[in-house]
């Protein structure tokens, strides 16, 4: 045989391995989607777009947003999470008011992790660190809890509150640790129910954080948790998993093309931040090379689209998709108003409002 042919059948072999490893193994239930290196271009929003609302929101001395980190819509409002106030408008833009009070005193808060929405019965449940704040549905405070460790993330799922805890540096066997656990709630704010979700070890103690979360979500009858790993590690944490029965089961693996490696610096050249899985897609949200890319993946025409800050709108403008209700395929996108008068404050920035396909 020459060394020629030899080659070729090595390259094909190659070739063949490569293809297997982004295909679903029929033995298993995990399903795999490849995430090229390369992007794709002139991706429109409106080749995926039902509808598309926007929303100017009122600048004012009374209201005036920084960076904001999500969007919840309930009984025809908009409340906005910054990292120190949760701020409420109308479906016009119009300002109402700033949830609760900022301060130091009972029911007052001075930066917001979380917040989540109790659709059934309008109870807004904020949390700061490790101190619990519920508010009923006229914004008025109804209950304070210090809770015995960090509240990351919350989120009310079929009337029941979720939460996702991760504590940094803890003492373990040979050195120390980040643990994060899901703990189900009662109506006491006791724990009911706890599911380890992943403990990484460390060499230090090290901290990494994004201020856009969105770790839980429900399909169906299905829930599903991501939550990054942002401290320096040399490998990909890239699985979406299903929590069923105390325990998390890989659901969702993406295969990325561009392999992970740390930087001179000791920081990771790719990070993910979030897998956002909704009835007809999977949105992804990571940086390469400390570029934001968008990852969008139709799961009806199974096929993923690779974006450079995200889909394209009318304008000609990339924006990011975040979700709003993943069961209706709702989602929201922040775009920056274009600031024409120097003379005055920045406006506030326009929250459009989309139905996919």
């Amino acid at each position: 045989m020459s060394l020629i042919t030899l080659k070729k059948i090595l390259l094909s072999f190659i070739v063949f391995i490569s293809l297997l490893g982004c295909k679903n193994n029929q033995r298993s239930t995990l399903k795999i989607i490849c995430i090229p290196d390369n992007t794709n271009t002139h991706v429109y929003l409106s080749e995926f777009s039902e509808e598309i609302n926007e929303i100017q929101l009122e600048t004012s001395q009374n209201i005036l947003l920084g960076f904001i980190n999500d969007v919840i819509i309930y009984d025809d409002k908009l409340f906005i999470r910054e990292l120190k106030k949760v701020s409420i408008f109308d479906l016009n833009g119009n300002f109402i008011k700033i949830l609760g009070k900022l301060g130091d005193g009972p029911g007052e808060y001075r930066t917001v992790n979380s917040f989540t929405i109790d659709q059934e019965t309008g109870d807004i449940y904020l949390s700061t660190y490790n101190k619990l704040i519920v508010y009923d549905s006229t914004f008025q405070l109804k209950e304070e809890r210090k809770l015995g460790y960090p509240i990351g993330y919350l989120k009310i799922l079929n009337g029941e509150l979720w939460i996702v805890s991760e504590e940094i540096g803890v003492a373990v066997e040979d050195g120390i640790a980040n643990r994060t656990n899901i703990y189900k709630l009662d109506k006491y704010y006791q724990i009911a129910d706890t599911i380890p979700y992943r403990t990484i070890k460390m060499d230090k103690k090290r901290i990494g954080g994004y201020p856009f979360r969105y770790w839980m979500s429900k399909i169906e009858d299905e829930l599903f948790m991501f939550m990054p790993v942002l401290t320096p590690e040399n490998m990909m944490r890239d699985t979406l998993y299903r929590v069923e029965d105390k325990m998390v089961v890989p659901s969702v693996k993406f295969n990325f093309e561009r392999k992970q490696s740390l930087d001179e610096r000791d920081y990771q050249t790719l990070l993910l931040y979030n897998i956002v899985n909704s009835t007809s897609y999977y949105i992804l949200e990571y940086d390469q090379d400390w570029k934001r890319y968008m990852f969008l993946y139709d799961k009806k025409n199974q096929r993923g689209y690779n974006l450079s800050e995200g889909l394209i709108d009318d304008e000609g403008d990339p924006v990011f998709l975040r979700p709003l209700d993943l069961d209706q395929d709702l989602f929201y996108y922040i775009k920056k108003t274009e600031f024409e008068d120097k003379t005055i404050e920045e406006l506030n920035p326009l929250i459009g409002i989309v139905k996919l396909k």
